[in-house]
């Protein structure tokens, strides 16, 4: 169900620009009370709220595979964030996605479980959403700041070589640190995936294929 939900909504993201939300600061929550304060913020296109659940780096190796960023853009939304318009039109359309594939409003989604698990020295948790019959999970990553939802974790699979190919571009045109950021993110939280289907070959030599770029994925 995670990789239809994966697949649904990566389909289906358009790209814009233009404008930056403000920011706010999310408490020190619970990798369950994360993910209903997220969908909570999904379901009222809250994008500063949504912006806070997440990291910039890992919406933008979502939203830069789908879309053709360059790396010039990947290396602004470091700083930036997702300029306001790309977020808005994002969001939408990754809550229409997850509405229809689950066949229920956003609100009436409930938590339903948590499983904790590593990925080399960082941590995860697989929190279950459930509507009747019908249930995936979020992936969350604890941070220096509090758990995040982990969107590369989440819907990062069905998108798993356009990410390695947006990651393998940073490395050769990019400077080293933000190159390094990138990479390191991309296949950690790939990573976090291939733990919960570890039978995923593919998904296992994209992985390989980051981790062998000529970039230090250390500290």
């Amino acid at each position: 169900m995670r990789a239809a939900m994966a697949m649904l909504v990566a389909a289906t993201m358009l790209a814009a620009c233009s404008g930056i939300e403000p920011e706010v600061t999310v408490p020190d929550l619970a990798p369950d009370a994360v993910v209903a304060d997220w969908l909570v913020a999904l379901d009222g296109l809250d994008l500063a709220a949504l912006a806070a659940m997440t990291t910039p780096e890992n919406v933008a190796l979502i939203a830069g595979a789908e879309n053709g960023f360059t790396t010039e853009q990947m290396a602004a939304i470091l700083d930036d964030g997702l300029p306001s318009a790309t977020a808005r039109s994002y969001w939408t359309t990754f809550r229409g996605g997850f509405s229809a594939l689950l066949g229920t409003p956003i609100a009436d989604i409930q938590v339903s479980g948590v499983g904790r698990f590593a990925v080399d020295d960082r941590e995860f948790a697989a929190v279950g959403i459930q509507v009747d019959d019908a249930g995936t999970e979020i992936l969350v990553a604890a941070t220096d700041a509090g758990w995040r939802v982990d969107l590369v974790a989440t819907v990062g699979p069905a998108l798993a070589v356009q990410i390695r190919r947006l990651v393998a571009q940073i490395v050769d045109e990019g400077d080293d640190a933000v190159a390094r950021r990138y990479a390191r993110t991309a296949a950690t939280s790939l990573g976090a995936a291939l733990a919960r289907d570890p039978e995923n070959r593919a998904l296992d030599l994209e992985v390989e294929a980051i981790e062998d770029l000529p970039v230090d994925l250390s500290g």
